[in-house]
């Protein structure tokens, strides 16, 4: 297995809609999502893994979802689309989107625990 792909981006559209369309970008080069952290409705982070040689594809329907990898991480795609891989090798990610918003923090009630 090769070296984590660390990646950022930025959007503005619906963080429910952004989340749907990277699982299927992800699922649509022949990866999957092996988890994903929400920080409250100001960034998620998804951990994946796709095939090396779908690496430039897996970035380009990010970018048609509306989520904007930042200019360090095109570079990173660039340089790992470049290198001599075998193009079915498992390529492990990671991808933090922030939301941009004027939406307030989410607020989830934590119940009280007896004791």
């Amino acid at each position: 297995m090769q070296r984590m792909l660390m990646l950022a981006a930025v959007t503005s559209a619906n963080r429910h809609q952004v989340m749907a369309d990277i699982d299927d970008a992800t699922v649509g080069c022949g990866g999957w999502i092996e988890g994903h952290t929400l920080f409250s409705n100001i960034m998620v982070t998804f951990r994946f893994v796709v095939p090396a040689g779908r690496l430039a594809e897996f970035a380009a329907r990010v970018n048609e979802a509306g989520v904007h990898l930042d200019p360090a991480s095109l570079a990173a795609v660039s340089e790992r689309t470049g290198a001599e891989v075998a193009p079915q090798a498992e390529l492990p990610g990671a991808l933090a989107v922030t939301f941009i918003h004027d939406e307030p923090d989410l607020r989830r009630e934590v119940p009280a625990v007896p004791g």
